[in-house]
């Protein structure tokens, strides 16, 4: 793994264990300016920088110098001016400090490669050699490193399964069991790779357009997962398998499905994209085949037996979590405004009393396929945030 120990590059910014005061202080502002940077898009000035963190002029240009020196800041173009000598606008340096993405589906693997300031700048996809998933991606990062050499700052993979952000403990969809993923990106990136949950990742991404103080995201797929954020942490429950609804029965009257657990009535065996739109259904097909999948299986009932069943798992977390609102994401949106009706119609015809109204939508479509690994990478490794949060809740229409 690419090494830290210098005082540029990653080091500027990460959390080095050391027990120098002085030092975690000079890090934690840069971080604090570097954040500033990254918000402002292109509006912050070393002036600013001071204001903002309360800092004198002459720390604030130290830190700014610093971080130009480190390749993550470069100046831009002159602020208006005020009567004196105009102040120099600062910029994300875009050609450096690269953030590479993941997003494995049993599949197939997707590649993106995005700037410090969260710009896709080039995204391939290629095929899972099934008896080797792992093999796989090492031949997408080698590919990946050669195009981008020694300019990469960290690497996040998104996955679905469970994983402490190191290993792979299990993951169903690609039989795997304890695979330490991180280490293996690592290995032929020589960068920091940090592992992510699909579900965690989208509901971060989520976070990242619009954070709010609750939220309960819920994924829909092959499978189906939850994530519950308080502005823009995942709250990941004791031993990392907060959300992990899939398998919780909700059907308990009549003919059960089976579920691929073994068990029956599970939610996924009723909720799940398969369940709703068949066995053409995989994660990874594109939004508008999902939404064809969704139009073909309109009227055969199976969405409306689908949201009924989702419908019991949210009235029970939405209860229990009383969150700003309920996001629907994975492939979710394919199945359109009947199906988000037909929820909302459930949830308001049983609304359990003392609960407040729940707000279910949609997750936002800008989001791309690589903001929630590509924001968990960043955080992770320097710990700054593509959000704009200031702790007031914004919820919209779906």
């Amino acid at each position: 793994m690419r090494s830290v120990a210098s005082g540029t590059g990653l080091a500027v910014l990460s959390d080095l264990p050391d027990n120098h005061d002085a030092h975690t202080i000079r890090r934690a502002n840069l971080r604090r300016a570097f954040q500033l940077v990254l918000r402002g898009e292109g509006a912050a000035t070393r002036a600013m920088i001071a204001r903002e963190t309360g800092l004198t002029s002459a720390t604030a240009s130290s830190l700014v110098a610093e971080l130009i020196e480190s390749g993550f800041v470069v100046d831009g173009r002159p602020a208006a001016s005020t009567g004196g000598k105009p102040a120099t606008r600062l910029e994300v340096a875009q050609d450096d400090n690269l953030l590479v993405v993941f997003v494995v589906f049993p599949r197939e693997t997707k590649v993106g490669v995005l700037t410090a300031s969260g710009r896709t700048i080039h995204q391939e996809t290629v095929p899972n050699d099934p008896a080797d998933i792992a093999g796989s991606i090492s031949e997408l990062a080698a590919r990946t490193r050669a195009g981008f050499e020694g300019r990469l700052l960290a690497a996040g993979v998104q996955v679905p399964g469970t994983t402490d952000g190191r290993i792979v403990h299990e993951s169903v969809q690609l039989g795997w069991r304890d695979v330490a993923l991180a280490a293996i990106v690592e290995d032929v990136l020589d960068v920091p790779a940090f592992v992510v949950n699909d579900v965690d990742a989208g509901a971060i991404a989520e976070a990242v357009l619009r954070p709010v103080s609750l939220r309960l995201f819920v994924h829909l797929g092959e499978g189906i997962g939850a994530a519950t954020t308080a502005m823009t942490t995942v709250q990941r429950g004791a031993t990392g398998r907060a959300g992990e609804i899939g398998h919780v029965r909700v059907i308990y009257e009549g003919l059960r499905e089976k579920c691929r657990c073994g068990l029956t009535g599970c939610l996924e065996s009723t909720s799940s994209m398969v369940a709703m739109l068949g066995d053409a259904y995989h994660d990874g097909l594109p939004l508008d085949e999902a939404e064809r999948l969704a139009r073909a299986h309109a009227g055969s009932g199976t969405l409306l037996t689908g949201a009924v069943a989702l419908s019991r798992a949210l009235r029970m977390m939405g209860a229990l979590l009383d969150p700003v609102e309920i996001v629907l994401g994975g492939s979710a949106p394919a199945l359109g405004a009947e199906f988000l009706g037909d929820l909302r119609d459930q949830l308001e015809m049983y609304a359990a009393e003392g609960t407040a109204p729940i707000v279910v939508r949609y997750a936002s479509l800008g989001a791309g396929m690589f903001l929630g690994a590509g924001q968990h990478a960043l955080q992770s490794s320097i710990g700054v945030s593509w959000h704009g949060a200031d702790g007031r809740d914004s919820v919209g229409a779906a």
